[in-house]
């Protein structure tokens, strides 16, 4: 039936199923073929590639609805709450990037006692990958922090005009008119 299918198949649809088919590369004696493979390894391979997402959306649906279900837990658990906003505004990205990561702690805390009873699937997922995110974050700070740019690495003092006008010449390589060597006259 399948090799019916294709014969009456539409020119353009043979092409577009041909481009979809996976490259494979396969070694015959001392060469190498690159040959189709099969439409099937494709679509298993999509499949398992959004189970991460997908997972991941059902874990936040779970806590938007465990937070809709208790309205004041949105004013008590601030943390949670702006998590479970960033989560839907950006997806994975927040968890990645967006959530600071004493934000992040801190909404693992807020989340063990919310769901505290009896935590869904959804909420175990969402709570290990905010887990291994913090994790990850934070050692890149302490990384950060062996680094002269951190954030309290900068020391300020007063200095006099002179001494400013002084070193703004150094940076910017002037020098004032008056101590330029005359120019070699030949």
């Amino acid at each position: 039936m399948s090799s019916r299918k294709s014969e009456t198949a539409s020119p353009l649809s043979r092409v577009r199923d041909l481009f979809r088919r996976p490259l494979k590369l396969e070694v015959r004696g001392a060469q190498v073929h690159v040959v189709l493979g099969d439409a099937q390894e494709r679509q298993g391979a999509s499949t398992t590639g959004t189970s991460a997402g997908e997972a991941l959306r059902r874990g936040h649906a779970e806590l938007h609805r465990l937070l809709r279900l208790h309205p004041e837990t949105r004013h008590l658990m601030r943390h949670l709450s702006f998590v479970e906003q960033s989560i839907g505004r950006f997806g994975s990205r927040a968890i990645k990037r967006e959530i600071p990561v004493p934000v992040m702690r801190k909404a693992v805390e807020q989340l063990d006692l919310l769901a505290e009873g009896a935590p869904t699937e959804g909420l175990i997922y969402l709570r290990s990958r905010m887990l291994d995110a913090v994790q990850a974050r934070a050692a890149a700070v302490e990384v950060d922090e062996q680094t002269e740019t951190r954030p309290g690495s900068l020391e300020v003092t007063e200095a006099s005009h002179s001494l400013f006008d002084e070193m703004e010449r150094s940076w910017t390589g002037e020098m004032p008119i008056g101590n330029t060597p005359a120019a070699p006259r030949g």
